[in-house]
């Protein structure tokens, strides 16, 4: 990540540079054409800077502090004034730009800390709701064993008066099945019944001539 960070800023510094000659031109340019330009505009900012200069390069050396610090002249004033302010003009564009740009990401991350923030709430919201279920169906378990468990003890309820009724008998695993015999058939009973009915002709006849005499 640093490794790949250095050509980045040196690309970027050599980018400055390059934008800002035909910024520092231009400038040149109007401070030729404009004396108020070229003496409230150009001007100081490059006479300050030699001064500057100076001063520090006397303190890092040595040497003392200068007495007098020489002036620029005009043309040297104009020309480094001109690249002053074309390299102000490229860094306050970079400055800008990387402001925006700190503030895209930052709203980039807030966005995802949002989105984060919501995810989590939805999924505290879904085990809340799983939870809630789980206890439901918990209740309703309980509720079905309960049932099931007073069916169970229904079913296997005898009344105890049954065994107490005169008419029920318990068996004894001695007692032997009552045999009853089978009667036979009689063959001559076709014959005993035409007898019979000979005889109850005579007697027809009988009181049939008693009527008549």
């Amino acid at each position: 990540m640093v490794v790949g960070a250095f050509p980045a800023a040196k690309l970027g510094v050599l980018a400055m540079k390059q934008i800002s000659k035909p910024i520092a031109n231009l400038l040149k340019e109007r401070a030729k054409n404009s004396p108020f330009f070229r003496k409230y505009v150009c001007m100081p900012p490059a006479q300050f800077y030699n001064w500057m200069e100076v001063k520090t390069k006397m303190w890092a050396l040595n040497l003392g502090k200068p007495t007098t610090v020489p002036v620029l002249n005009e043309a040297m004033a104009i020309d480094l004034g001109a690249n002053l302010l074309g390299e102000i003009v490229i860094f306050t564009i970079g400055a800008g730009l990387l402001l925006l740009e700190y503030q895209r990401q930052a709203r980039k991350e807030a966005m995802k800390e949002e989105m984060a923030l919501q995810e989590k709430l939805e999924l505290q919201a879904t085990i809340n709701d799983l939870n809630f279920q789980i206890q439901r169906l918990d209740t309703q378990l309980r509720e079905v064993a309960r049932v099931t468990a007073d069916l169970e003890s229904k079913s296997s309820w005898k009344p105890k008066i049954l065994d107490e009724l005169p008419f029920t008998t318990k068996k004894n695993k001695h007692e032997q099945p009552l045999y009853i015999p089978a009667t036979p058939e009689r063959k001559d009973a076709p014959n005993a019944a035409s007898g019979t009915a000979q005889q109850t002709e005579p007697k027809r006849n009988t009181q049939t001539n008693a009527g008549k005499a």
